[in-house]
């Protein structure tokens, strides 16, 4: 394992002290696991952002599009008929079969 060196403000520092007593965790362990929430953090982040656009190419390519108040109707009953154990709904219809070709900014 690689050793890092970082200047932190005093204030900072005290912060992270204090939560780290709070958590039972030493100082070094407290920064490396918030280190390590914040990648994590930003990988899911990533990966919901290409899902996205890989949804709204399919969309603007001809794929189904669903209303959503009640594709989050659907999804609530569903949920508790998972919980109830009741008949599950009926799944949603699309509204179309897609978007028509869009102009849209996407970040690089």
């Amino acid at each position: 394992m690689s050793t890092t060196s970082l200047k932190l403000p005093e204030e900072l520092k005290q912060t992270i002290q204090h939560f780290a007593q709070e958590d039972r965790l030493s100082a070094h362990a407290f920064m490396v696991r918030a280190l390590e929430d914040e990648v994590r953090r930003r990988r899911q982040r990533a990966e919901f952002v290409a899902q996205a656009l890989q949804a709204l190419g399919e969309a603007e390519a001809g794929g189904p599009v669903y209303d959503a108040d009640e594709t989050f109707e659907y999804l609530k009953n569903r949920l508790h008929a998972r919980a109830t154990g009741a008949t599950p709904p009926a799944k949603p219809k699309p509204i179309r079969g897609g978007l028509p070709a869009m102009r849209h900014h996407r970040a690089a």
